[in-house]
């Protein structure tokens, strides 16, 4: 007698795509939110996103952006390993290691200052040179293991896309922030230091890469949840039905 197929883990897979996409848009909307409310205190132009923890009411907001992507991109990636994504590796450790950046840098907050002073301040700059590399180099190792998988060759393109799109917003970052060694090297980019901007716009794309694993999770896992609807042997007994064998 064959035992029906349980619906759980189909389930659960898709719960943790929903979980990734709600934590993934949550993490988005705060930074635009951040960016707009907060533009007197802090200029999303100029001034990085790590600024906002020394101003009042907006420094919660910007821990609940960090843990939400950090959240959301844990649920993708083991919602993906379940739902039989080979990430065991590279991608799994960089994904991880993406996560945990994010998590040290809002532990660890920066100087209020131009200059670097304490261990906080350094462990901050660490952490955020690990969050603008690394994400961008998971997407590019998960593509090819995405790829082993017909279900998941539609998304595999634009993981790709997204992932050079925050590479290059990565090292366009690192080129405007050579005025802090080179004086006069921003009049490279108008007069006007965009490091704020490109910020905030690599972490966008950052958590568009999330919400996108997350979303094919969920075109994925759904129909084989929804298919696993098969009565347990204890329900076609209690019926009168012979159980199926």
């Amino acid at each position: 007698m064959q035992r029906p197929a349980p619906r759980w883990p189909g389930i659960g897979t898709s719960l943790l795509a929903v979980l990734a996409i709600l934590a993934a848009g949550r993490a988005m909307v705060l930074m635009l939110y951040l960016g707009v409310a907060y533009r007197h205190e802090v200029d999303p132009i100029s001034q990085p996103l790590s600024f906002y923890e020394f101003v009042d009411g907006a420094a919660d907001l910007l821990g609940s952006a960090v843990v939400a992507l950090a959240v959301g991109t844990q649920a993708v990636v083991l919602g993906m390993v379940r739902a039989g994504v080979r990430l065991a590796g590279r991608p799994a450790v960089l994904f991880i290691t993406w996560t945990a950046c994010l998590l040290v840098a809002a532990i660890f907050p920066t100087d209020d200052s131009p200059q670097i002073l304490t261990v906080s301040g350094w462990v901050h700059q660490f952490a955020g040179a690990g969050i603008f590399a690394l994400l961008s180099l998971a997407g590019f190792a998960a593509a090819p293991r995405l790829a082993e998988s017909p279900a998941w060759l539609p998304v595999v393109g634009l993981v790709r896309r997204l992932s050079a799109g925050a590479a290059v917003l990565a090292v366009v970052y690192v080129v405007s922030r050579l005025n802090d060694w080179i004086p006069g090297f921003v009049s490279v980019f108008g007069g006007v230091d965009p490091g704020g901007l490109l910020q905030r716009m690599a972490l966008l794309v950052h958590g568009a890469v999330v919400a996108v694993l997350a979303v094919h999770l969920l075109r994925v896992s759904w129909p084989a949840a929804r298919s696993r609807t098969g009565p347990w042997p204890a329900d076609t007994a209690a019926s009168g039905a012979a159980p199926p064998c």
